[in-house]
């Protein structure tokens, strides 16, 4: 067994966290040098394809987020509507 050397401030914080997850300061500390230096195996790297990849379904609901908002309540609110479904629906 060996011994590491922290401050008492880092040992103070570090002993609030593992209370708080009901552990002990030595399995907190061991927990986080394992985490750190064996990663898990199981987490899976995600990567996004480029739009023009995706399939068009997928884009329409994507782009759905970047549509400007109407306005529902103004004055102009049913002329932006219709202008909106004419512009997505070819009406």
């Amino acid at each position: 067994m060996a011994t590491i050397t922290i401050s008492n401030a880092a040992y103070n914080n570090a002993k609030i966290f593992a209370d708080k997850q009901n552990m002990g300061v030595d399995e907190f500390i061991v927990t986080l040098i394992n985490k750190l230096t064996y990663p898990t195996k199981d987490k899976k790297k995600f990567n996004l394809l480029p739009m023009e990849q995706m399939e068009p379904a997928l884009q329409e609901i994507i782009n759905m987020s970047r549509e400007e908002t109407l306005d529902t309540d103004g004055v102009n609110a049913e002329q932006e509507r219709m202008e909106y479904y004419k512009e997505k629906y070819s009406l």
